[in-house]
């Protein structure tokens, strides 16, 4: 099957091209990020809002991964308009803050999943290779 407008051999594209994962996190945090290759948007208190809105105006973003004490403090008609646009699928996570923790966040991961392909999967465990 032939790729049609904004695709490319399987890659969405925005309207500059293929979309891209951006995260955003509180500055203490964006260090690991940006060291792993990804572009970090650090946020500060007070800011979330404003982030959030700028991250949403760019249309190359496809995925943005957002710390979940950032979007508690999203406006709920913003985290709105996101899901009324179904792009950037924003994806929240939870940082480990304490050795041993693991970050929470797999059953909306698990949501987001069964939302896109029509059925429920069960996710490993983060050591685990994944067989019953």
């Amino acid at each position: 099957m032939a790729a049609g407008a904004g695709e490319r051999a399987g890659v969405a594209t925005g309207a500059a091209g293929a979309l891209r994962l951006a995260v955003a996190v509180r500055s203490a945090d964006a260090l690991g990020f940006r060291l792993a290759g990804a572009p970090v948007e650090a946020v500060e208190p007070g800011e979330e809002a404003a982030a959030f809105r700028r991250l949403l105006g760019d249309a190359e973003v496809g995925v943005l991964a957002v710390e979940e004490e950032l979007l508690r403090a999203v406006p709920e008609r913003l985290l709105a308009r996101v899901r009324e646009r179904g792009l950037p699928v924003v994806l929240p996570f939870a940082l480990p803050r304490r050795l041993g923790e693991e970050g929470r966040g797999r059953a909306y991961v698990a949501a987001l999943i069964r939302r896109a392909v029509g059925y429920g999967v069960k996710l490993g465990s983060a050591g685990g290779g994944g067989a019953p």
